[in-house]
């Protein structure tokens, strides 16, 4: 990895006045004053170390932004139609995108800086000595989990062209690239490692957590975490059994078709205090972001003739239309109402949909169609699949997904990748392309120029 990867990430999100606490605001527990490398490696401490494991929960908030906008621009989710910006429209619907080239450095740089300080701190938990075993076991399956979900980041990403899995301590020397198949397997242990840990992590974490994980703030629950991460993975890679294996010990439930039954789950939140971050994603007006055109005329219908409560409850057609570059659009996305409004990590319907494409997976049609109907019936209003539909699932599956992950995580993107669909993705002018996936950035081939990862290379898009 370059030098620059290996600086120690500032912390954010934890302060002693709320280190016993269970749960936080984000406001509550920012502190820029972050212990140095140095500190954290030659006297480690509960104190330090709580405050690094903060800076990790930081490290992934700073990408939830790139993950929605970015991904969701090259699935034709949204699009950023800002006026003093135009590589929003040249560089990510045109092409070619480059090493070098404007948003291909897509969020490798963060995840990386993350991965170097999660590094650091399972290094030297051990030798925290006002920590219980318990506890340490605790630090240690918390921070592989966020670990586990960086490396599907960039997995999401780079697909094909791989990635680095191990992080050398010494910033001078450069990890190795792995195929994607590797990544994959080695990512999988990693969520199953941190596992173990939280299972022998006892009653309590020793460092504080914000509000976005109330429900998941204990070892014992954060474990379901976990499990749909793990899942989520798995889904990626069609290991469907396996899916269904990490889904049993995760939160997902049908017990209530409600909106707090399906956004029950783990959030990132932000905050307008000082010292903290406002969601990157909030644009009102708009200035920049807008949705496709397509996203509300292509949702279907209800039996008033109304579309799906998705679609309508996540864009309107606004007053403003935003144009640059022969493209524009009216329908602005409501996603994140407000600037602090918590962004998605994992939610329960996602879960559910996740159930459901592993059973068409292994062709148990009555279970996916089932677990489609519930969401639908109650997220979208929809009339339900007939019990003997004979259609194609996979298609059903799709939409759902579009609508009940609309802006989240830049779902659409990948869906459309993993069956091969990226075709079907609308283009607004015969010279855009849909990209399959985001060179290796720059500054990490310049450092392999003798023999440079097959990702340094120009993707042209169809």
């Amino acid at each position: 990895m370059t030098t620059s990867r290996h600086r120690q990430a500032r912390t954010l999100l934890l302060l002693a006045a709320c280190a016993s606490s269970v749960a936080c605001s984000a406001a509550d527990i920012a502190n820029f004053n972050s212990p140095n490398t140095s500190q954290l490696e030659n006297t480690p401490n509960a104190a330090t170390v709580n405050t690094t494991v903060a800076g990790v929960i930081g490290g992934s908030r700073a990408g939830a932004g790139t993950w929605a906008a970015t991904l969701g621009i090259f699935g034709r989710e949204i699009m950023n139609l800002d006026g003093a910006e135009p590589r929003n429209v040249l560089a990510l619907l045109i092409g070619p995108l480059e090493p070098g080239g404007f948003g291909t450095d897509a969020g490798w740089t963060n995840s990386y800086r993350n991965l170097r300080t999660a590094t650091t701190l399972l290094s030297v938990v051990d030798n925290v000595p006002d920590y219980s075993a318990a506890q340490k076991s605790a630090v240690k399956g918390f921070v592989k989990t966020f670990m586990a979900l960086e490396y599907m980041n960039q997995l999401r990403v780079r697909d094909t062209f791989g990635l680095v899995f191990d992080v050398p301590k010494n910033p001078a020397e450069q990890g190795a690239f792995i195929t994607r198949d590797e990544a994959f397997t080695k990512t999988a242990a990693l969520f199953d490692e941190a596992l173990t840990d939280l299972n022998a992590g006892g009653t309590a974490f020793p460092f504080a957590l914000t509000t976005g994980f109330t429900g998941f703030n204990t070892p014992a629950n954060f474990v379901r975490v976990n499990r749909g991460l793990k899942a989520r993975l798995e889904t990626y890679r069609g290991r469907w059994a396996d899916v269904l294996t990490a889904l049993n010990g995760s939160f997902i439930s049908t017990a209530a078709g409600t909106a707090a039954t399906f956004n029950t789950g783990v959030f990132h939140v932000y905050s307008t205090a000082s010292g903290d971050a406002v969601n990157p994603l909030f644009d009102p007006a708009p200035r920049a972001i807008v949705a496709v055109p397509e996203f509300l005329t292509d949702a279907r219908l209800r039996a008033d003739g109304t579309r799906d409560l998705r679609a309508t409850s996540k864009a309107v057609v606004g007053t403003v239309t935003l144009a640059t570059q022969s493209i524009s659009s009216n329908v602005r996305p409501v996603v994140y109402p407000t600037n602090v409004t918590p962004i998605p990590l994992i939610r329960n319907e996602e879960l559910i949909l996740m159930r459901a494409e592993a059973n068409i997976g292994l062709g148990n049609r009555a279970a996916a169609i089932a677990d489609l109907n519930f969401v639908r019936t109650n997220a979208g209003g929809l009339p339900a699949l007939a019990a003997d539909f004979s259609g194609d699932l996979v298609t059903e599956l799709l939409y759902d997904r579009r609508y009940s992950l609309f802006f989240e995580y830049g779902h659409r993107w990948v869906d459309a990748r993993r069956y091969n669909r990226l075709g079907e993705l609308k283009r607004q002018l015969a010279s855009h392309r849909v990209f399959p996936l985001v060179p290796i950035p720059v500054d990490e081939c310049n450092q392999r120029l003798a023999a440079p990862p097959r990702g340094c290379v120009n993707v042209l898009g169809n």
